[in-house]
């Protein structure tokens, strides 16, 4: 649907963003969000008031919101209001949210690995609205297991077992993608080479009692695994371990990157933060650290990482 005249940039229907809300805080006086992110819009025209009061019960035509003003300045001071909310974020497109679940019922993603932090990485997916999850995780349920996310009732069965019928309690499809490669492959075990083929790939793993998600990995768009070893310079892996609530926050990370791997071609914007990174959770100063990668000059990849400028649609990666 597109915006109807007098209100460029803005899409055919408006409704608030994800998770927040609009509080009245006095007759011409409302609060949209809270904490660093909320605003409060002051001295409020009736036509604006009205406006936040509708999208607080739902999407509405952006059209619809402007006719409450009279035409002319208020009208477009209502669009420059509408405007400048959209562009902090506070707005968002319901068709495009539509458009995003639609395209995630039809994606596939399998997740490979030998531990909790695999375990914590499907069992995030299951809620996720992602259509078939197939997880390749091997070894018995273990204590660590029942904290990132299968029950209690599972230790002692095989991972991959628990996970098929966690996924599918969940609704989520879990067979193996047959003809069809997965939409992206989550490599969340021991290093090894990513998956055949241009598909795209994420690593997620613990290091020194860290969590680490990334790098993302998007075929002929930037460094690849062996760009990333070669990066680190560290003869092998060490123990692969750490607190369960860091596996957790490692598994929650892992799967916000997935998503925005999957949906950032629809929304348009940056590439995911670990595309050509490293995301390393430091649970004693709750900071996220990101390492950037390149790629190295005598790697057959053909990768190259530059800028990426957001655009309308999709991803600019020069390549």
């Amino acid at each position: 649907m597109t915006a109807p005249p007098g209100s460029p940039g803005l899409p055919g229907r408006l409704v608030l963003a994800p998770h927040l809300g609009a509080v009245a805080t006095g007759p011409r006086t409302r609060r949209i969000g809270s904490g660093a992110r909320g605003r409060v819009l002051d001295d409020l025209s009736p036509a604006a008031v009205a406006a936040l009061d509708r999208l607080a019960d739902g999407p509405c035509a952006t059209g619809d919101l402007l006719a409450g003003a009279p035409p002319g300045p208020h009208r477009s001071a209502l669009a420059g209001l509408l405007g400048v909310l959209w562009r902090a974020g506070l707005l968002a497109d319901p068709d495009a949210a539509d458009r995003v679940r639609r395209h995630r019922g039809t994606t596939l993603v399998e997740v490979r690995g030998d531990s909790a932090t695999a375990v914590a990485v499907v069992a995030g997916l299951a809620a996720t609205g992602i259509g078939q999850v197939h997880p390749r995780v091997t070894g018995p349920v273990g204590p660590d297991d029942a904290a990132a996310g299968l029950p209690r009732a599972d230790l002692g069965r095989a991972r991959d077992e628990a996970l098929h019928d966690l996924l599918r309690t969940a609704g989520v499809r879990t067979g193996p993608p047959g003809r069809v490669p997965p939409d992206l492959v989550v490599l969340a075990g021991a290093p090894e080479p990513g998956p055949d083929g241009a598909v795209e790939h994420l690593v997620v793993t613990l290091r020194d009692g860290h969590g680490v998600v990334g790098p993302l990995v998007l075929p002929g768009r930037g460094p690849c695994l062996r760009c990333a070893g070669a990066a680190a310079g560290v003869p092998g892996p060490g123990p692969r371990t750490a607190e369960p609530h860091v596996v957790a926050a490692t598994g929650a990370l892992a799967v916000g990157q997935v998503l925005a791997a999957l949906d950032g071609p629809l929304l348009g914007g940056a590439p995911p933060a670990s595309w050509a990174a490293e995301l390393e959770i430091d649970p004693a100063t709750a900071a996220i650290t990101a390492r950037a990668l390149h790629r190295q000059p005598d790697c057959p990849c053909g990768g190259t990482t530059a800028a990426c400028e957001p655009p309308a649609v999709g991803w600019t990666i020069m390549v």
